[in-house]
């Protein structure tokens, strides 16, 4: 009996689940999500136009 390891890619963003090496992945090697096409990574959302702010506590 053989067995096959497959890795699934579920995106945070909209939900979307695929098989990892079906999915497009940027020149840093995240994944792309091909549904909403939303990046993951550490610096996925570095270009997004919507960002939360974040205020130090006193």
């Amino acid at each position: 009996m053989t067995f096959e390891w497959t890795s699934y890619f579920e995106c945070v963003a909209c939900g979307e689940l695929e098989r990892a090496d079906a999915l497009s992945y940027d020149s840093l090697g995240y994944p792309e999500c091909p549904g909403c096409g939303a990046r993951t990574g550490p610096l996925a959302g570095a270009d997004s136009s919507a960002r939360t702010t974040t205020r130090a506590l006193d």
